[in-house]
């Protein structure tokens, strides 16, 4: 062949090559969904859908209802009736707060003759620091809250628990879902000044995370796609994981628009040197570690030479066992932005661990000297303030980003932050700030806009969920579709519109929903409705066990165990009585008595709780420890009461478990069984333990009606 002919052979070659990476590129960067891509509904505008007209028009005390009885009239169903107060009561107070209510609020409600008494009953609920502490629950579990790293080791992440404090104080201010939004996502670029902003970016630090893995970069990119992950999920509805290696195979949402998406949060580093304005006055912090310091400067002067080369050599060894790039990039003097996101990721690995481990260099003379000086040290314990907590949060490694590639290891094409195409939305307006990229700003911004046809209708979705056990749309972390349909279109798309009317108030939204007669129906069960077996359309209300935090909290609250304080580093579960919110959550091991009854995956989002039921949930509260203890408590606090008889306290026990007074036939059955007992002190004691440890295991209690 003549060179000429191998030449435009080559040639050819090449041109098609270029034309074929162009039409990928072009096909990957545009890509043609379908009319039928395009026309599903959760991609559609968000419109205030006409409130329908229904014929028991009466049955109604707001739009809710109108859309819940026009798809029940649909069907030919009738709603059931309203519940009684005692029953409202009891299902409100379990709902916002995760307790139950005590036997005086239930008389008083019962009682009152207002007609706005339930409205009222509402609002105090609302304003009470026990909803920010259950609804805050619901949240942490979408995403996926711990005070552990997971992995091997497991470690205490010892001041997450802000995060965690800064969720339910949102709650309880009713702080408007957008600005909750912008707070997690920028925070620290939107709202520098503010503590609970730089504190709300903990969200984008709760990835698990193994202090003892050696290749940073792998860590680092496992670190943003759960990141990705978890934000598509909580935030839009969308499961994008299946999209980081190849165009996801039902929904609209190509590989390129994963990555850009993630690129949205390609400069984040962690940051653990900022603390709180109001955590301590700095001129009295100050002038008291002073005074420290200056009683304690020969101690430290001998401790000192000892400490850093023992520091420096379990550095070095910690260096060692880093991957060979690793070690030149620490070496480097000028890093790129992505160079120096992970020798920051790398240096804190170091640290954490030399921190815990260098005292293991110290050998022979040198080592009891150390400890002799340790201790001398340790006298002066008392004139040493106590350190400020720092904040888990991030920031931007600067103000230009790392580059963000499609595919593993940047394999493939590089791509620029920007919004699902299948949205048709318009590229992101980003600014950078002195020391950040403004990119994790646009995504917060586009989140929180009324206009955004996903996020709207995801939080609204979840709201509805929280209060009847099952969303509008039942896959609550999926709107795709492999996820369901929605029941009640017209009435997801009105409470999203209203939301957004309502200046986003989560306060208000619980009122509304709450208020509606479809929550205050009555849950009992009916003769079968074929129309509608599984009550998909909310012809009663749903029937509902408590979950492990109600559960476990109620038990501590009918005992009159429960400990209020709020707030603060977590509690083992073992020596706590304080609410299961401020136990310590450990990725790897959870708490032991919740454990049984379906707490959730710390390691992935949790948008709703599996309800098993299980031969250990039995056993749990039937012959687990705590369980007895509580029956004990319960008993002695029955025991306790003055000036009233055998059946003064039977009733007095009912009043706290189930909320009413026991009927003829439980007060004889009560009185019988204990009265049947030996006139023993002990075995007296031990009859009022086994009916209170009854009551505590009856359906009546763990259910709410």
């Amino acid at each position: 062949m003549r060179s000429k002919d191998r030449y435009r052979i080559h040639l050819a070659s090449v041109m098609t090559s270029l034309a074929l990476v162009s039409f990928s590129y072009l096909n990957a960067s545009e890509r043609a969904y379908s009319a039928e891509d395009y026309a599903y509904w959760a991609y559609q505008p968000v419109a205030r859908a006409e409130v329908p007209k229904t014929r028991n028009a009466a049955w109604g005390r707001n739009e809710i209802d109108s859309f819940v009885l026009a798809q029940l009239e649909s069907i030919g169903v009738e709603p059931s009736h309203e519940a009684d107060r005692r029953t409202l009561i009891r299902r409100a107070t379990l709902d916002l707060h995760g307790l139950l209510p005590s036997p005086e609020e239930v008389e008083s409600f019962a009682r009152d003759p207002n007609p706005d008494a339930y409205e009222r009953l509402i609002d105090r609920l609302l304003d009470s620091p026990r909803y920010g502490e259950r609804y805050a629950r619901h949240w942490l579990d979408l995403v996926r809250y711990a005070d552990t790293d997971g992995f091997k080791t497991d470690s205490l992440r010892p001041h997450i628990w802000r995060y965690r404090d800064y969720v339910i104080e949102s709650f309880n201010e009713d702080k408007p879902f957008t600005r909750f939004v912008e707070e997690q996502i920028a925070g620290d670029e939107m709202y520098p000044d503010s503590d609970d902003a730089l504190i709300a970016t903990g969200f984008l630090r709760l990835w698990p995370y193994e202090d003892n893995q050696p290749d940073m970069a792998r860590h680092w990119e496992a670190s943003l796609d759960d990141i990705t992950d978890i934000s598509g999920e909580v935030f839009l509805g969308l499961s994008m994981q299946c999209a980081r290696c190849h165009d996801h195979k039902t929904d609209p949402i190509s590989r390129e628009d994963y990555y850009r998406f993630q690129a949205f949060f390609a400069a984040i580093s962690p940051w653990e040197d900022s603390y709180l304005k109001s955590d301590y006055d700095s001129y009295v912090y100050e002038s008291d570690m002073q005074g420290w310091a200056d009683q304690t400067t020969s101690i430290r002067a001998e401790m000192e030479p000892i400490r850093e080369k023992a520091w420096n050599d379990e550095w070095q060894f910690r260096r060692g066992k880093l991957p060979t790039y690793m070690q030149e990039i620490l070496d480097k003097e000028e890093r790129t932005p992505y160079e120096e996101q992970l020798a920051k990721f790398g240096i804190r690995m170091i640290e954490n661990l030399s921190r815990r481990t260098f005292e293991k260099r110290i050998k022979g003379e040198e080592l009891r000297k150390w400890e002799a000086l340790k201790r001398q040290l340790a006298a002066f314990d008392s004139e040493k303030p106590e350190d400020a907590a720092p904040i888990v949060s991030v920031r931007d490694i600067g103000p230009i980003a790392p580059a963000t590639y499609v595919g593993s290891h940047g394999s493939g094409e590089p791509v620029e932050p920007a919004f699902p195409t299948i949205l048709k939305q318009d590229p992101p307006r980003i600014e950078a700030y002195s020391r950040s990229t403004g990119r994790r700003t646009a995504l917060a911004k586009w989140i929180a806009r009324r206009d955004n046809p996903l996020s709207g209708r995801v939080i609204a979705n979840r709201l509805w969920q929280w209060h009847f056990g099952q969303g509008i749309v039942a896959s609550s972390n999926d709107f795709g579709r492999m996820g369901q349909s929605p029941t009640h279109p017209g009435l997801l798309d009105w409470l999203a519109h209203e939301f957004a009317d309502s200046g986003w108030s989560m306060k208000r939204m619980h009122r509304l929903i709450m208020s509606s007669s479809a929550y205050r129906q009555s849950a009992s069960h009916r003769a079968k409705v074929s129309e509608d077996p599984s009550n998909r359309f909310i012809w009663r209300m749903p029937m509902q066990r408590m979950d492990a935090e109600q559960l476990r909290d109620s038990f501590l609250s009918v005992t009159g165990e429960l400990d209020l304080r709020m707030g603060g580093p977590a509690d083992k579960e073992t020596k706590s009585l304080r609410r299961s919110i401020y136990l310590l959550n450990k990725r790897n091991k959870l708490s032991t008595m919740t454990n049984a009854f379906d707490t959730p995956d710390l390691h992935n989002s949790c948008p709703t709780r599996d309800t098993t039921t299980t031969p250990i949930q039995a056993l749990t509260l039937l012959n687990g420890d705590w369980a007895l203890e509580r029956a004990e408590r319960f008993a002695d606090r029955i025991l306790g009461l003055e000036g009233i008889d055998v059946e003064g306290r039977i009733s007095e026990a009912y009043r706290l478990a189930l909320g009413r007074n026991p009927d003829s036939r439980d007060l004889e059955t009560s009185r019988n069984f204990i009265e049947e007992t030996r006139t023993e002190e002990a075995s007296r004691r031990k009859a009022w333990v086994d009916l209170c440890h009854i009551l505590l295991n009856t359906n009546e209690f763990m259910y709410i009606n």
